[in-house]
């Protein structure tokens, strides 16, 4: 048995002038909410580090943005930029979704907070928050945010019935199996499942709680399709100040058999992503 809570939020943005779009977001946006998360909520801003400041199990920013490199836990917030470039004309509308676990959903209104305001994507690309959605993922519709955002319960998808044939959509992931990055090549069934189980286990024992090991029977189905390609994601880093590259690799999976045992687990991998470096925005997985 494992269980943890989620939100799910989706902010849509204006462009206030013509520009066309990266392709990899993610970076950006997550320098954006951290800078303004920051520079909102910190009270001891002198302070050598934030390892070092006694506040930092209850501060907003350590909280929510510094839980890995801080409270050595895993990111309580996983971004889902748009991975596409897009040539955008002034008015139309960018998006972002943003999924919190666990107590991260009570700091909702700080988030939304540090993206208020004119902002800059580089290079004069201009955007304003303008909408804030919540996502119900059982009803897998959107609705305007008002006075709160719900949570939702995960293990509520172990539920859902299984299909026959489902094709897995994964946006730009990285993944590590024994120890060393997966190449494109390389992902088959097993590091699918492999790679759910741990991603499932380490939120619930994180921001939930685990009590039983997580089973899916990998004998159940089978790969009947699959194409992946190369994705590495470059970043520029403000902490090292010099450009990082991400391994990454990207495509689509098609699995066919008795999909009852995996289907909950892929619903949920849609909310809070695969792999590493999800509060970048990789990991994304769509179910078609």
């Amino acid at each position: 048995m494992f269980s943890f809570e989620f939100s799910r939020i989706k902010l849509d943005f204006e462009a206030l002038n013509e520009f066309e779009t990266p392709y990899f977001l993610g970076s950006t946006f997550r320098g954006i909410m951290g800078r303004k998360l920051k520079k909102m909520v910190c009270i001891k801003p002198f302070e050598p580090s934030c390892e070092s400041c006694e506040f930092k199990k209850t501060c907003p920013y350590t909280t929510i943005f510094e839980t890995e490199g801080v409270l050595n836990q895993p990111s309580k917030y996983v971004m889902k930029p748009p991975f596409k470039v897009q040539k955008l004309k002034e008015g139309q509308r960018l998006p972002l979704e943003i999924t919190l676990l666990g107590s991260s959903a009570n700091y909702w209104e700080f988030i939304i907070a540090s993206f208020s305001g004119v902002l800059n994507l580089g290079k004069e690309r201009y955007i304003k928050l303008k909408e804030i959605y919540f996502y119900h993922p059982f009803e897998e519709k959107y609705y305007p945010v008002k006075s709160f955002i719900p949570r939702f319960e995960a293990s509520e998808f172990l539920k859902l019935k299984g299909k026959n044939s489902i094709t897995i959509n994964l946006k730009p992931t990285s993944l590590k199996h024994r120890n060393r990055v997966v190449r494109f090549d390389e992902f088959d069934r097993d590091i699918l499942i492999k790679s759910i189980v741990s991603r499932v286990s380490i939120v619930s024992q994180n921001y939930g709680k685990k009590e039983n090991r997580i089973f899916i029977d990998k004998e159940s189905f089978e790969v009947v399709e699959k194409d992946f390609k190369p994705s590495p994601m470059k970043r520029w880093s403000n902490r090292k100040k010099r450009h990082m590259t991400i391994p990454a690799f990207e495509g689509k999976m098609t699995i066919e058999g008795d999909l009852s045992g995996i289907y909950p687990f892929l619903k949920i991998v849609e909310n809070i992503n695969l792999g590493k470096s999800v509060s970048f925005g990789l990991g994304s997985v769509e179910v078609l």
